[in-house]
């Protein structure tokens, strides 16, 4: 491994990413978990917070979880294991069950991959005392994921894609941050190859049958060829902005949201009701923010819906107000959204809920 020092291409990457880093991690000598795959990105990424963390600026734990999907996985974990060894880092590993979660709760196995990823790197956090994970998501993830949300059908807060910085859903004390949000995929390749990093592939990555995969192989090189070379950093220019505007709502939101929800009472513990009369005075805007809300706090924070989700959810409410004007209270009619739940509009109320014959996802409260 080349020492930075010795290096100019490399000292001037490393002076970019202490900006970066300072950006999503202001306080010094902060302890943090990187989720360390063993993939291309998630070891530059470990190496770039060794190196912070010689000059003192951080404290760094890895973490490797290991999802037993591929015959590769347990060579994998071994790399990373000896990689922790080689530069005398601290490392915690989970093996996670994704095929019994995904049959369990009636999940896709990416969606019981990613929920269970990010329910490990919480725990490993939690047990080396980490109050950040690192992970190693840059500049192409977020321009292929604004994509992804568009072919999907998303809102204004879909286009924000992902944050530098999230709160984890589990523990409130342990915060997610993506310092290579402003990097290319190329340029950290070329990085592992000047500063010597030895990585492996997951070739999972390569199979069209994913959308992901086929947005970055196919869509994504066309619309750069074809219509602009630069697409990458325009779509991930207007997540960045749009997480801007989306803060503003969020905020305006959470305390219709405060206010609109009512006190389950007799209903389950696993159920979110809202004052539907309440929320149809507010502004589309508004009202569809409080709906995943309400969606996400049964669901999970990693939860989402498609642009039809919200539509229906949106019409439940609206049929709501004409139930009122027309002096009934007898309107009920139901949504069915993924991840097990339903939206039933009950009278004045919305009550997100599990289907009756399914469990509720673990964790969720």
């Amino acid at each position: 491994m080349l020492p930075i020092a010795d290096n100019p291409p490399l000292r001037r990457f490393y002076w970019r990413w202490e900006k970066a880093l300072d950006a999503v991690v202001p306080e010094c000598g902060a302890r943090i978990l990187c989720a360390l795959s063993g993939g291309c990105d998630s070891t530059v990424l470990a190496w770039l917070l060794l190196e912070s963390t010689r000059r003192g600026k951080c404290q760094l734990t890895l973490g490797h979880v290991n999802h037993q999907l591929r015959p590769e996985a347990d060579a994998d974990e071994q790399h990373v294991r000896e990689l922790a060894a080689t530069w005398g880092v601290p490392l915690h590993t989970r093996r996670v069950s994704v095929v019994a979660g995904s049959v369990e709760q009636g999940w896709s196995q990416e969606q019981s991959a990613r929920e269970e990823r990010y329910r490990a790197l919480e725990d490993l956090a939690s047990e080396a005392d980490c109050a950040l994970v690192a992970v190693a998501h840059q500049m192409d993830d977020q321009a292929e994921t604004v994509l992804l949300r568009l072919l999907r059908g998303t809102g204004p807060g879909g286009l924000g894609a992902m944050r530098p910085r999230t709160q984890l859903a589990a523990r409130p004390g342990i915060v997610l941050i993506r310092p290579l949000l402003g990097f290319r995929a190329r340029e950290l390749r070329e990085i592992a190859r000047q500063a010597g990093l030895r990585s492996v592939e997951d070739r999972s990555n390569e199979d069209p049958k994913h959308l992901r995969n086929r947005i970055r192989h196919q869509l994504m090189p066309h619309l750069a060829a074809e219509y602009n070379p630069r697409i990458v950093e325009s779509l991930a220019a207007l997540a960045a902005w749009q997480q801007k505007e989306d803060d503003r709502v969020a905020q305006a939101a959470e305390g219709i949201y405060r206010v609109v929800r009512v006190v389950p009472g007799e209903q389950s513990e696993h159920t979110v009701a809202l004052d539907a009369h309440a929320l149809a005075a507010h502004p589309e805007a508004l009202v569809t923010r409080v709906l995943w809300l309400a969606y996400q706090d049964l669901a999970g924070r990693w939860s989402s819906l498609a642009g039809n989700h919200m539509q229906a959810l949106l019409r439940l409410v609206a049929k709501e107000g004409a139930g009122a004007a027309a002096g009934s209270r007898d309107v009920r009619c139901e949504v069915h959204l993924p991840r097990q739940v339903r939206a039933v509009l009950a009278g004045r109320h919305v009550i997100f809920q599990f289907h009756e014959a399914r469990r509720a996802p673990k964790g969720v409260t």
